[in-house]
């Protein structure tokens, strides 16, 4: 950080900055795990034998997800999600004659 900025820098700034990064890392390797998870199964369908460690693409992956809250970063004609579509509010002609 020192080299960087080329300021000085408080120890407890460098531990507030680890624990940040360490919450990070925590929320990818879980989210690794699930992808390899996912993989398996998929794997699995094809008869393939489940891969027991975590590989790059797995790591990949997670963080992609994570960046994208969840969301696909496909587009809705590719298999991503379609964003909602505005409902008509035009009044429809039935019940409208007058007797």
């Amino acid at each position: 950080m020192r080299k960087v900025t080329g300021r000085n820098i408080e120890k407890r700034a460098v531990m507030e900055f680890i624990c940040y990064f360490e919450e990070k890392m925590n929320m990818v390797i879980e989210q690794s795990v699930k992808e390899l998870k996912k993989k398996n199964g998929l794997e699995g369908i094809q008869g393939l034998r489940p891969q027991e460690r975590i590989d790059r693409g797995c790591i990949r992956k997670a963080i992609k997800s994570i960046n994208n809250n969840g969301h696909s970063s496909m587009p809705g004609r590719a298999g991503g999600k379609k964003p909602k579509e505005k409902q008509d509010e035009r009044h429809t002609q039935e019940g409208t004659e007058v007797v």
